[in-house]
């Protein structure tokens, strides 16, 4: 009997040892809207991985958390769980790194990084080169023969999250055509499945509308984005990923038009990029085509030719392997939408974690 009340006694201390270590957050409640999400990136250029993404919105503020597991075992250490807050009144922003608990503080428009500021500066420098290249840089005449947009519904349905949605397909398409009539093609094509918005639905796109006027109106074009695009631009694509109502956006250019065919919440949007490159190929030269070297005797010249023929072969045979793994999509990304709610979220959710230490401030 000793024994138990003694086990006993060990496991109720545990208990409230634990209890006690539990920080309690007293910091106030206040109506915020909460989206949560998964997400999965990968194909031929992306390492694939899987995440989840949460959401909160108020008026003045917004807090963005978003976490990352790569499959492969070789890139863990890329795994995340960054939370982004936005605090809009205090024209500042924070990128909060949960997992090594440091922060960086930067104004509202964003944050740069010393990569960011070497390539701004080597652009200045020498505006004449190119960070890539072109065309013209491998000599390349081509034509653009097609640049197409295209949206439908296509009548399909299926219940996603446990609510009915319908299907959307936007297809951009664009094939450059060389001087021997071979194309260079390039396939964005967007899903979308779309529901009937809810009551809590209806109203995270009020709180959200809000919060970007108030944020655009505290930035101005010190976003990126909002320059290349401007104010209109800019709600236009947070149309297209249903962060806002579309017929919200008062871009009035052939795509936004085009976009308003989609009705609906977007629960699941898939983004895939597939390419065909087939124009001013690189003429590969055949092992087989050196010229033979005889200085080591007949026999070892008739070696390395049939041993280059063997490796021309061989060379084809990964070609076509090559050619194949092509065919999928070079990125694909799918964001799908597991809740939208309104709820009571402490206003903690939008401040820096106790014992969070600060790693840069710009």
């Amino acid at each position: 009997m000793n024994l138990v009340r003694k086990v006993s006694a060990v496991a109720v201390a545990a208990i409230l040892s634990a209890c006690s270590s539990t920080p309690v957050d007293n910091s106030p409640k206040n109506l915020t809207t909460v989206v949560t999400a998964k997400t999965t990136l990968n194909g031929l250029y992306m390492p694939d991985n899987k995440g989840t993404q949460t959401i909160y919105t108020r008026e003045n503020m917004r807090a963005i958390d978003q976490t990352a597991e790569f499959d492969s075992f070789y890139m863990r250490w890329a795994n995340f769980d960054y939370t982004t807050v936005f605090r809009i009144e205090d024209n500042l922003l924070w990128q909060i790194d949960n997992d090594k608990e440091k922060y960086r503080e930067c104004p509202l428009s964003g944050c740069t990084t010393g990569f960011d500021e070497f390539m701004a500066k080597a652009q200045e420098s020498s505006d004449d080169e190119e960070e890539y290249e072109t065309y013209a840089d491998k000599s390349c005449n081509v034509e653009l023969v097609k640049n197409d947009f295209t949206i439908a519904a296509t009548n399909q349905q299926r219940r996603i999250s446990g609510l009915l949605s319908e299907e959307f397909k936007a297809t951009w398409t664009t094939e450059f055509k060389d001087e021997n009539g071979k194309v260079d093609l390039n396939l964005i094509q967007f899903v979308f499945w779309t529901t009937t918005p809810n009551e809590e639905m209806t109203a995270a796109w009020k709180v959200h509308k809000k919060s970007t006027e108030n944020y655009l109106s505290k930035v101005g074009d010190k976003n990126a984005l909002v320059r290349l695009l401007g104010e209109d631009g800019f709600k236009a694509i947070q149309g297209f990923s249903g962060d806002v109502e579309s017929s919200d956006s008062q871009q009035k250019n052939m795509i936004s038009q085009k976009l308003s065919v989609i009705k609906g919440y977007p629960l699941s949007i898939k983004m895939e990029w597939f390419q065909k490159n087939e124009a001013c190929p690189s003429a590969k030269k055949k092992r087989s085509d050196n010229n033979l070297d005889f200085s080591e005797g007949l026999g070892n010249a008739a070696t390395s030719f049939f041993g280059n023929i063997i490796k021309d072969e061989a060379d084809k045979a990964v070609d076509k392997v090559v050619a194949e793994w092509q065919k999928d999509a070079r990125v694909r990304y799918l964001y799908e939408i597991t809740s939208v709610s309104e709820e009571l979220v402490h206003d903690s959710q939008f401040q820096i974690p106790n014992g969070f230490t600060i790693e840069d401030r710009q």
